[in-house]
């Protein structure tokens, strides 16, 4: 019973003892709220919308380019040699949104801007990269022989999900690739060695071959790996 009251008497003792800075701190705290000055969240729209304007790399693939100009208060982002195109609605002093290509999802792209105020390049969501150049090139497309184009037909299945194809045959300009799930059709033209583009989609196909130099692969879109079928 003793201790019992010795250790009451002692947590009142520390009780009594704290209770005034307890107290003064939270004084402290009223009045730092009280004279804290009000944070206003709007961004002034304070770029002007020219400065926007040039032509923008993607970073994911070096022959995907677009230009960016103003059209009343929105951006237009248009495909170079293509006929895509995206509106970009202002949201804030260097944020956008866009649509997809459904016209369901929207998709912000942040610009950014260099210590002496220059629009350097655009975060596309967080999927992607723009890059402004000022010394565009062009994509060319380059001439190969009907041989070579041969080289790269077959039927080639998505590594990632078995039983998924896709055939590329060989045209008088490129390669035609038609996914077979849907029937779908996309053009190419070849830009390097075992690179091939279309402009519209800005998509890539970059081909694998052996020591042999027979194709065994195709990556998509940099990114989709898909094993060339042996028939």
């Amino acid at each position: 019973m003793t201790n019992l009251r010795k250790n009451s008497a002692r947590r009142l003792y520390r009780y009594v003892l704290l209770l005034p800075f307890f107290v003064l701190s939270l004084c402290f705290v009223h009045a730092a709220k009280a004279i804290a000055p009000v944070v206003k969240t709007a961004v002034a729209d304070t770029t002007p919308m020219k400065a926007f304007e040039g032509i923008y790399q993607l970073k994911s693939n070096q022959y995907g380019y677009v230009q960016i100009t103003v059209a009343n208060k929105t951006l237009i982002a248009k495909v170079i040699d293509g006929k895509k195109q995206f509106v970009l609605t202002r949201k804030s002093d260097l944020a956008f949104e866009t649509l997809d290509d459904d016209g369901d999802e929207t998709i912000p792209i942040t610009f950014t801007k260099s210590d002496a105020g220059e629009i350097t390049g655009a975060a596309v969501a967080d999927k992607d990269q723009l890059t402004r150049v000022k010394d565009y090139k062009p994509v060319k497309a380059l001439q190969l022989t009907a041989d070579q184009l041969k080289a790269y037909q077959g039927k080639y299945e998505f590594d990632q999900r078995k039983g998924t194809f896709l055939t590329i045959t060989a045209t008088a300009d490129g390669l035609v690739l038609k996914e077979l799930w849907d029937n779908k059709e996309i053009n190419f033209i070849a830009v390097a060695d075992n690179e091939f583009f279309n402009k519209d989609a800005m998509f890539p196909l970059k081909f694998t071959k052996d020591a042999s130099g027979n194709v065994t692969k195709v990556l998509a879109f940099n990114r989709d790996s898909w094993d060339k079928v042996k028939e």
